[in-house]
């Protein structure tokens, strides 16, 4: 692939991902006869159109190119597009204006192209990247984002040799393909850098590159971040309808959630000090609870909520499991945990909170009005870490939350039984408990799990139909279709507790995780979403009187995860290097807050910097201890000894190294201030060649930027110049360039002088060149 090709493939990839950037998570639609098309993704693919147009015809034949006429008046009628598209829709103005900048760069692809073109090119893509960074709140806008400034530094460094050949060619060719006169169309263009693209110039580009990269890391990394979190104003776009988060759930909701692949937060796992990797579908990560039924509609109860924490804990270590948790942003207060839990740390104190009420743990618990200007605030990411205690079983007890069923008259709605469900309800629990005494509260609530889970009549499904819409949905479920997924067998089961009198709730959360062995952490997916049941089971005996709870999972276990695991779009290999990188992307890039930043940079710089200051000083001691041994003399005649031996010899040994340092310091100056190294002022010998070689290049048209060495120069100029050029016998000049820099650096760095039978034969050769670049009389 020819240089000229290999560029402006280059240039329209940029373009291309420049489109993609700024429509991959625009969610703008068009209303076309009553069907909604979402038209933002069909700009990158006319990008990619246009791109393959514009190679294969503008840039093979600059002259069927657009005049300079038709492209201004096509790019003031964009302006129409975008007034259109603003009037289809008046929230997306913004979007708007950043396909404006699209029309513009479409343009100008079909126009003739010399380096300022391109340069405009570049800029239009760079601000198509602006605004979509503005307008995507997505991670692939952030993975496409490192794609396109890898893909930039290499697009710039063509455009610099496309520019640089076509300074420096012949006249024909330095005025660009737009003015090719008639002797030189239909024949083929001079590669400008026949070679270039070998092995050392993609080890040198991925250098340059590399180090770009870690200069704007390291650039990022020290650059201070607020102290206040963020908030985002677009918070009705952004939050996830996730269950265990909503107060209140439709039976049949989850269904759309349990289908979604979205992450919601990962957690890292350690037990007794060590990371600890749960067994499949162990984990139930506790969100919210809901616990007031009515028409197939679950809600929270909206009693008083009460704040508090849970007491310190006295567990040994190997029976606590700690998660470090890094939760996505939302729009909710709930968060996730292992029940019970024993502890909660967060930074900064207070931002997580234990609800008394119902245990659940609330986030921002002082936040406020929580909507600005008619949209929801986001709560951004966020670590905390939490304690569990593991070895509770099925039966549990939270620490600081309240007995509700013996402070509230109607237990918060945890006995409630519609009416018209009572007699069904019971008359199928009665059946299932029977045989079992009353009092043993733990076995019936048990027997009725076992019932759903494991009798082998209800299956587990994500396709849910109604057999009778003017039933009940449980009863539906209990008696005509007998199958739904977790959220139907959590709601039966509930219901069926409370038509025995057990007191219960449906709790709403995630069950297991991705686990990945890369990062060795767990990824919770929204697929991962779960609902199961706490029953009321009595109380402590102690003084606060605190309740416990039974939790049961009605919902067939093998037949979830394998629903589960079919909603995964990805293998399982392929899928764990995903979920690496965008915890790494999400949480140390995107995420890379004050806190982190205090956590991962500042903190261990100012370890670091103390224990450095210790050492020294503790070198610093040990070293006056010994020069005080060295120069304790008690008596002159002291001296006479090996101690004053080492003295004397140290003191010689450090005389002679300053006198030596001296006298280099002394003859670099004396060369540097007499003139020595100024090539303008010395025009003699191979200096004075040299000086002439790049006289004569210049008058011919090709000069030697600041950035090029003579030898690349020289080098350059031997390539263009070719066989064309001849001395009186016939014999080509072509390395004359490469002679005369070779020989000043012979004498410029090597301090070896020519001979006068050289410098004779030099003259002689620039003499044969200049002569040969004279223009021919007419």
């Amino acid at each position: 692939m020819s240089f000229a090709s290999l560029y402006r493939i280059s240039m329209y990839l940029l373009l291309f991902l420049s489109s993609l950037i700024l429509n991959i998570d625009s969610d703008a639609t068009i209303d076309l006869g009553g069907s909604f098309v979402h038209y933002p993704k069909l700009y990158p693919l006319v990008m990619a159109l246009v791109g393959m147009i514009a190679f294969f015809t503008v840039d093979r034949r600059p002259g069927k190119g657009l005049t300079t006429g038709a492209a201004n008046l096509l790019g003031i009628a964009s302006l129409v597009l975008v007034y259109i598209e603003y009037q289809l829709d008046r929230s997306q103005l913004v979007l708007a204006c950043g396909h404006w900048l699209y029309y513009l760069t479409i343009v100008k692809m079909f126009r003739p192209k010399e380096p300022s073109d391109d340069w405009y090119l570049i800029v239009l893509g760079l601000m198509q990247v602006l605004v979509g960074c503005f307008l995507s709140q997505g991670d692939r806008v952030g993975m496409l984002l490192v794609i396109w400034a890898i893909l930039a530094l290499w697009v710039l460094s063509l455009f610099y040799l496309h520019r640089e050949s076509l300074r420096s060619g012949p006249e024909w060719q330095r005025s660009g393909p737009v003015r090719l006169p008639e002797d030189a169309i239909g024949r083929t263009e001079p590669e400008p850098y026949p070679g270039l693209f070998g092995l050392p110039f993609y080890i040198s580009t991925a250098r340059a590159a590399t180090m770009t990269l870690l200069l704007g890391m390291f650039i990022f990394l020290i650059m201070p971040r607020s102290e206040v979190r963020s908030q985002s104003p677009r918070g009705a776009s952004a939050p996830r309808s996730l269950t265990g988060f909503s107060d209140e759930v439709q039976l049949g909701q989850m269904g759309e959630i349990l289908e979604n692949n979205a992450v919601v937060f990962t957690a890292e796992l350690f037990k007794g000090g060590n990371r600890y990797e749960p067994e499949e579908g162990e984990l139930l990560w506790r969100g919210v609870t809901l616990s007031r039924y009515d028409d197939g509609r679950w809600a929270r109860d909206r009693g008083a909520i009460q704040l508090g924490s849970p007491p310190a804990s006295r567990r040994a270590p190997d029976q606590i499991l700690e998660q470090r948790i890094r939760m996505e942003e939302t729009a909710e207060r709930v968060i996730f945990g292992v029940r019970p839990i024993l502890d909660i740390s967060v930074r900064p104190e207070g931002l997580i909170a234990l609800n008394s009420h119902d245990g659940t743990l609330i986030r921002d618990p002082d936040r406020g009005v929580r909507r600005i200007t008619g949209f929801r605030r986001n709560y951004g990411p966020l670590d905390y870490v939490i304690k569990s205690d593991l070895d509770t079983g099925a039966v549990s007890v939270q620490p600081g939350e309240n007995d509700v069923l013996n402070y509230f008259p109607d237990a918060g709605g945890m006995r409630d039984v519609p009416p018209e469900l009572q007699e069904p309800l019971r008359e199928i629990s009665d059946r299932v408990v029977a045989g079992i005494p009353p009092e043993d509260v733990v076995e019936r609530a048990q027997a009725l799990e076992r019932y759903l889970r494991d009798s082998g009549t209800f299956r587990y499904t994500l396709q849910m139909t109604r057999s009778d819409p003017g039933l009940d949905p449980n009863l539906d479920f209990l008696l005509n279709t007998q199958q739904g997924h977790c959220e139907y067998f959590a709601s039966a089961l509930a219901l069926l507790l409370r038509s025995q009198g057990i007191p219960s709730r449906v709790v709403n959360g995630f069950k297991g995780g991705d686990w990945n062995d890369l990062a060795q952490m767990l990824t919770i997916r929204q697929r991962h979403a779960h609902s199961w049941v706490e029953a009321y089971v009595g109380s402590t005996s102690t003084s606060d009187r605190s309740p416990i709870w039974l939790t049961l999972d009605p919902a067939p276990a093998a037949e979830r995860e394998e629903q589960v695991a079919l909603v995964s779009q990805l293998p399982q290999s392929l899928r764990q290097l995903v979920d690496f990188v965008r915890y790494i992307w999400v949480f140390y890039i995107a995420g890379f807050n004050a806190d982190r930043q205090e956590q991962l940079l500042y903190q261990p710089i100012r370890t670091l910097v103390a224990e450095a200051r210790e050492g020294f000083r503790i070198m610093r001691m040990a070293l006056m201890n010994v020069v005080r041994w060295l120069t304790d003399f008690p008596s002159p005649t002291a001296f006479f000894s090996i101690r004053g031996f080492i003295v004397s010899s140290l003191g010689m040994l450090f005389l002679v190294g300053l006198i030596t340092l001296g006298r280099r310091v002394w003859r670099m100056m004396s060369r540097r201030l007499g003139g020595e190294d100024n090539l303008a002022g010395d025009l003699s010998g191979a200096l004075a060649a040299y000086v002439r070689l790049v006289r004569v290049l210049e008058q011919y048209g090709l000069q030697r930027p600041a950035t090029e060495t003579p030898r690349e120069f020289a080098r350059r100029a031997s390539l263009l110049l070719g066989d064309r050029i001849q001395d009186h016998d016939g014999r080509p000049l072509t390395d004359v360039p490469g002679r005369v820099v070779e020989a000043f650096y012979r004498v410029r760095f090597g301090d070896l002088p020519l001979g006068p039978d050289a410098m004779a034969q030099l003259d002689a050769q620039l003499d044969a060149l200049e002569l040969g670049l004279k223009p021919s009389p007419g």
